[in-house]
């Protein structure tokens, strides 16, 4: 492994051992939001800002030379990556309702460090599948792939902590 990988995976391990171990209690106070827009509101720009970074770089760095395919192979991820984590709210809390109102009930931000992994979790197969034909140099569409995903996690991560804003 060389020094460039070893240095990625601690990265990565860092980031993921921080989004498991952060947790916050606040017994008996309600979470509300401070800020006029919520996460759900800014949701339709944060995934097409996602989608636009991510189908460029895809694109460009590995050249892949499939423009359209890389677009639509991102379209179908980051769909499936976002809604996931709302639909396993939705099935273990059934009292939420609506999606919106599932971002609305508490500090559910778009984008979390278990939404990192998840991300990763998700999109990863589904893009490397889709485009391992399509490049001469696998590795490095798996490193732009993870790293495209990185980019655009802490995005929308200080994008929508810096518009919305909540408390206990």
């Amino acid at each position: 492994m060389s020094y460039k990988n070893n240095l990625l995976s601690k990265i990565v391990g860092v980031i993921l051992i921080f989004a498991a171990f952060t947790s916050i209690v606040y017994a008996n106070s309600s979470w509300y939001w401070i800020s006029e827009l919520r996460p759900f509101d800014i949701l339709p720009w944060v995934v097409l800002g996602t989608i636009l970074v991510e189908w460029l770089i895809i694109y460009l760095v590995p050249k892949t030379g499939q423009c359209a395919k890389v677009l639509g192979l991102v379209i179908i991820a980051n769909t499936a990556s976002f809604l996931l984590p709302y639909l396993f709210l939705k099935m273990s809390n059934s009292w939420y309702g609506t999606f919106e109102r599932i971002l609305d009930s508490g500090p559910h931000y778009i984008v979390s460090g278990v939404y990192l992994v998840l991300t990763i979790v998700i999109e990863f197969p589904i893009m490397y599948e889709g485009l391992k034909k399509n490049v001469e140099d696998t590795k490095l569409l798996n490193k732009t792939i993870l790293v495209a995903n990185i980019i655009t996690s802490i995005g929308v991560a200080v994008v929508e902590r810096l518009i919305t804003e909540g408390s206990w």
